[in-house]
């Protein structure tokens, strides 16, 4: 699969654009939307180490019942943003899946219950913001492991 570049608009409805809008201060209230069971929002930095841009697989999928996850690059070169729409029977629909090349300037809200890729950066080693609520219960990761994985080409 080829990706594409990512530009605003592009990966909706999995996924948002966050950014200022016409060079003015812009709310995006995605970002920090209280999710829908006792919790808590937290904010990690993440230390992904790149992969080869020559052998990019992904082996799972997953998604976030209760919660957005927003991803605000602080150190990165090239990465990752892949997402599916879901089937009625909760999978991912595999046939459906688009893939984003991003790049330092930009910050994404992935969509409460949307099936995405991890977070998979290029060229270096990054530091990338995450902000999600944090179920109380700890069940709000699943994780759908592809029976065949997805190769994606620069």
């Amino acid at each position: 699969m080829k990706l594409v570049p990512l530009t605003p608009g592009a990966a909706e409805p999995f996924a948002y654009s966050v950014r200022a809008i016409g060079g003015k201060a812009t709310e995006a209230p995605l970002v920090a939307e209280v999710g829908d069971v006792p919790g808590r929002h937290v904010f990690t930095v993440l230390a992904p180490q790149p992969v080869p841009p020559d052998a990019i697989e992904l082996t799972f999928l997953e998604r976030h019942p209760h919660s957005t996850q927003t991803f605000l690059p602080i150190k990165v070169g090239r990465w990752l943003v892949v997402v599916a729409p879901k089937l009625p029977t909760g999978a991912p629909d595999l046939d459906g899946v688009e893939a984003y090349l991003a790049g330092p300037g930009d910050a994404i809200c992935i969509a409460r219950d949307a099936w995405h890729a991890g977070l998979t950066v290029l060229d270096e080693p990054a530091e990338v913001g995450m902000l999600m609520w944090r179920s109380d219960k700890g069940d709000d990761g699943v994780v759908f492991n592809l029976d065949k994985p997805i190769r994606l080409k620069i």
